[in-house]
């Protein structure tokens, strides 16, 4: 909740004083002098220059023309956390933003966090010489527009920031006389269950976030299930998707995976939280871009198989199955903050493949320089970890080892494909 709306005085605090976005002056030249001397910068500008170079083969009057297209106008995918778990300062909870080419969103996942997050990144990009409205107004106009959400399962760090996301959004469309005029311009809700469980017993509390959605059980939109939300739903009329699926998953209860079709991008599958999946795989074949968990590095295979999430390389490994056009990785072990290493095999793949990081903002035709921009990151993100962290992973892969060698405890290859 922001302090304002807890009756808390936010003016005599350092950070807000001077600053932009919450953050001072001199906290932003030491972020940024941080930033200068690791050598980012310089290998990214590199690394830019020699895409410009190949993009002057290309079609100049349409690159001149989408350099001047509203941002409003244009499809994008924002991530606002890249981490699993809890927040640490390099990243937030998992959260990403999806744009359509006609400026309505859709969320997939909401941890806590999400809007702010997404506020900031609106903020970072508003050029009041391209967009008529102003800054706040184009912030609500945003908010306002995102007319769906996907939760993947319900774990709080893919979920507890629909609270705020529903209650500031409530309070847009009361401002805008939108409930007034009997307009339903509610947002879909995909979920399990339990999610419109702890959303009803919320509400009970705080009565801001209720009537916000129209529910809509993931159950409802599996593959073998008559498709409630295709071509002529609410989905394909404001989002102009022509399917959404939700695939089982193992993680946990209720958790799923999704293929949206008829997106910016083209078939987009977000894998959630989950092991590599054959269903996913076969559901999802011929994705033109692929949002794939890799919560673990190579060669932690055994606490990624003990907690459920899948290593880089298994990442990578569903991606190729899959077919998929191009790879961007998310969802990393708060412990490990630096992007992970590629294996040798896994460096030369046909397909571009890039690590999220927060507030990476990708298009249809950027996705080829992100991945390129890999080893400039790479230089932003610590190397070292904490001892008493090393000493704790260290004890997890003993424990982790020594259940899985337990004989019918868990099968040596697993069936990822789980009844939810």
């Amino acid at each position: 909740v922001p302090l304002a709306k807890k009756g808390l005085d936010t003016s005599t605090l350092k950070s807000t004083e001077k600053g932009t976005f919450g953050v001072s002056k001199e906290e932003r030249e030491a972020i940024h002098n941080e930033t200068k001397n690791s050598g980012a910068l310089e290998a990214a500008a590199k690394i830019l220059v020699l895409e410009e170079e190949k993009d002057t083969k290309n079609d100049d009057t349409q690159k001149n023309e989408a350099s001047h297209a509203s941002p409003a106008s244009t499809g994008c995918f924002i991530f606002t956390g890249t981490g699993s778990a809890i927040p640490c300062k390099h990243r937030n909870v998992t959260g990403m933003y999806l744009r359509m080419n006609n400026g309505n969103g859709m969320l997939l996942d909401c941890g806590e966090g999400t809007l702010g997050q997404l506020i900031r990144s609106w903020r970072s990009s508003y050029n009041r010489d391209i967009i008529k409205e102003s800054e706040s107004e184009y912030i609500r106009s945003c908010v306002k527009n995102i007319k769906a959400a996907w939760i993947s399962h319900p774990h709080a760090d893919h979920h507890l920031g629909l609270i705020r996301f529903l209650s500031e959004r409530n309070s847009i469309l009361l401002q805008s006389g939108s409930l007034q005029d009997g307009q339903d311009d509610r947002i879909v809700l995909m979920a399990s269950p339990n999610i419109f469980r702890f959303l009803d017993e919320y509400s009970k509390v705080d009565p801001s976030v209720y009537g916000g959605y129209i529910p809509v059980d993931c159950r409802d939109t599996l593959p073998d299930v008559q498709e409630p939300l295709g071509e002529g739903s609410i989905l394909h009329q404001k989002l102009g998707l022509t399917r959404c699926i939700s695939v089982p998953v193992s993680h946990c209860y209720h958790s799923f995976a999704v293929v949206l079709d008829g997106t910016s991008f083209g078939r987009l599958v977000y894998s959630g939280d989950c092991r590599p999946s054959d269903r996913l795989v076969e559901v999802g074949q011929g994705a033109d871009l692929l949002i794939r968990e890799a919560t673990f590095e190579n060669g932690m295979e055994e606490e990624a198989v003990l907690k459920m999430h899948s290593t880089v390389s298994e990442a990578l490994s569903v991606s190729k199955r899959m077919s998929a056009k191009a790879c961007i990785l998310t969802h990393f072990s708060q412990r490990y903050p630096r992007i992970p290493p590629l294996r040798k095999e896994d460096s030369q793949l046909s397909f571009p493949v890039a690590f999220a990081f927060d507030f990476m903002k990708v298009t249809p035709d950027n996705i080829v320089t992100a991945s390129r921009l890999t080893s400039a990151m790479r230089m932003l993100y610590p190397e070292d970890v904490d001892e008493g962290d090393s000493a704790e992973a260290a004890e997890t892969k003993r424990a982790a080892k020594e259940i899985l060698s337990m004989p019918g405890l868990f099968a040596s290859s697993m069936k990822c494909d789980m009844n939810n």
